[in-house]
């Protein structure tokens, strides 16, 4: 039985549909909306006092993002479920919401507020509710990017610094590029230059997929 209550977080244009979902949910138990917002400004903050348990994210969000997302909302979402709504029934979509969105589960636009609360429960869980359809299409997805993962970066290449597997590891704690300064006592502009650097040199789009990546290849280090 669930003994402490699920902690959710609704991210989302529409105020209207964010107020009427939140009240919805809070008078089911066992969820307790902890954070609402239309937009990324003030999240990275709100996201680790609030702590929810799962996020409840427009579709789209991630493809519109703002100056400054990749820095206030990834870094939180490696501690948190995040459930992607309103997505097309288009298989490119699809792939987006678990590439670009990192999404642990989605719900079509024709979902309704019962798939949702099966969705929240499976990903509490550490399960994905997907049609077979959607499987194979991501394992077939996994397989592509995994061959280009051996193709663009040999395990003895694309080596990281002793300072740019720091930053990647504080990154994986959840850290802004903000924190991270003050962690290494560095200007928060250095950090940004780092993180560029990084990403440059793995050849990848964002933070989140530096983190997995480097988790995969077992950060590898050169001398500073």
């Amino acid at each position: 039985m669930q003994t402490e209550p699920i902690r959710v977080a609704i991210v989302h244009k529409d105020g209207l549909y964010r107020d009427s979902l939140g009240h919805c949910l809070t008078q089911i138990e066992p969820f307790s909306v902890v954070y609402s917002a239309s937009g990324v400004d003030g999240m990275s903050d709100a996201l680790f006092v609030g702590k929810p348990d799962v996020m409840i994210q427009e579709f789209g969000l991630c493809q519109r993002r703002e100056v400054g997302w990749c820095e206030a909302l990834p870094t939180a979402l490696f501690r948190i479920k995040t459930i992607v709504i309103g997505v097309p029934d288009r298989e490119e979509d699809i792939l987006a919401c678990i590439e670009q969105d990192g999404a642990a589960g989605y719900l079509l636009t024709s979902a309704s507020l019962h798939d949702l609360l099966v969705s929240i429960n499976a990903v509490m869980k550490g399960e994905t509710l997907c049609s077979p359809r959607v499987a194979s299409l991501a394992f077939d997805r996994m397989s592509t990017l995994a061959r280009q993962v051996d193709h663009v970066h040999p395990l003895n290449g694309g080596k990281l610094t002793r300072r740019e597997a720091e930053i990647v590891r504080l990154i994986d704690e959840g850290l802004s590029n903000k924190e991270i300064a003050a962690r290494l006592h560095i200007e928060v502009s250095t950090v940004k230059n780092h993180v560029h650097n990084i990403l440059d040199k793995l050849h990848l789009r964002n933070r989140y997929s530096a983190v997995k990546y480097a988790r995969a290849q077992g950060l590898t280090l050169t001398r500073s």
